[in-house]
């Protein structure tokens, strides 16, 4: 009996590199964009370099590319496999290294599957199938990619996995969100409610968002935001986290302009949390749970802290940024650029 009150993540088999112990994984959904070149990549966290020809990944880089009946006109970054239509992997020429993407009935009626991966796009309306649960129960190769089009997206999709847990399907879930919003702050509004929502409840192997801001697809930021959705729930850390106050009459210095300044040196710190607070009065419970504070106590003065304790007391703030840095440095949690 899963307890409400308390984080336990949903066991999973695990098939590839999703489910089981790996962390949640990131689907690029690139079938609405025309990839003809290498470097369109780079906004997904491949970068290509023409001189050596080869290929690096960021800590954001999306491990699998939806392409739909598009395959890529070139070898894949390597660690990355594509995901195609089944009609399309079916005439593939590598068909190990991509793997096919079909629906509920295509894989019930499917002669050829892949020997590792299947990905099964279905709805929660289509769990009612008796015959497609089974199949997730005894099937190794598949992998849920689910989602809902019910108003209630969170309340649906979490009672579809309830069920699944309930019959004892163990097959990994990639959630999947299709968002078209006026703005990219809408959208990452809803995604971080219904998505994140299902993360800190432990569903999720892996997250695939589709935004659409006034009808353009945003490929890029769909894996960015899926990212800071899994950071901010704390399954997947990629990058630097800051915690800042929301700023009063007791600010002792400007906050959006010291939160860049910090955030220009230390952005590159994955999986440091970094706590900037304004007063010394709530800002120390506020950032609780960062690793390092940055919190003025006084007119142009800063105090440092190392978790919960201080290190440094009103020093003046010319200098606090490169004291804080200085802090990370000793505790050898600091990397070059």
């Amino acid at each position: 009996m899963r307890s409400p009150y308390a984080y336990h993540r949903y066991h999973t088999r695990h098939a590839a590199i999703v489910g089981g112990e790996n962390v949640p994984r990131v689907v690029a959904d690139v079938s609405h964009a025309s990839i003809t070149e290498k470097e369109q990549l780079t906004a997904l966290g491949h970068i290509y370099d023409p001189v050596t020809d080869k290929w690096a990944t960021t800590d954001q880089a999306a491990e699998f590319l939806y392409m739909g009946a598009s395959p890529l006109p070139f070898m894949a970054p390597a660690g990355t496999r594509q995901l195609l239509d089944h009609a399309t992997w079916l005439s593939h020429d590598d068909q190990f290294f991509c793997a096919p993407m079909m629906s509920v009935q295509e894989y019930l009626n499917a002669s050829q599957r892949h020997t590792v991966m299947n990905v099964v796009a279905c709805t929660t309306d289509e769990l009612d199938n008796h015959e497609l649960l089974i199949r997730l129960h005894d099937d190794v190769t598949v992998v849920l990619c689910l989602t809902s089009h019910h108003q209630s997206y969170f309340r649906d999709m979490r009672s579809a996995l309830d069920v699944l847990a309930a019959r004892e399907v163990s097959c990994p879930v990639i959630l999947r969100k299709g968002l078209s919003a006026p703005s990219l702050d809408v959208a990452s509004l809803y995604a971080a409610t219904d998505i994140g929502g299902l993360l800190v409840e432990g569903y999720g192997d892996g997250v695939l968002l589709d935004v659409q801001v006034n009808g353009q697809a945003q490929f890029d930021a769909s894996v960015r935001l899926a990212f800071g959705i899994l950071q901010a729930a704390r399954t997947r850390m990629t990058k630097t986290e800051y915690i800042s106050c929301p700023s009063c009459g007791r600010t002792l210095f400007d906050l959006q302009e010291t939160t860049s300044m910090i955030r220009a040196q230390t952005d590159h710190l994955k999986g440091v949390k970094i706590g900037i607070m304004g007063c010394i009065v709530n800002g120390p419970g506020e950032m609780a749970d960062a690793d390092y504070g940055y919190v003025g106590s006084g007119p142009d003065r800063i105090t440092l802290y190392r978790g919960q304790e201080i290190v440094q007391r009103n020093i003046p703030s010319a200098g606090a940024v490169n004291a804080l840095i200085d802090i990370i440095r000793t505790d050898g949690r600091w990397i070059e650029k």
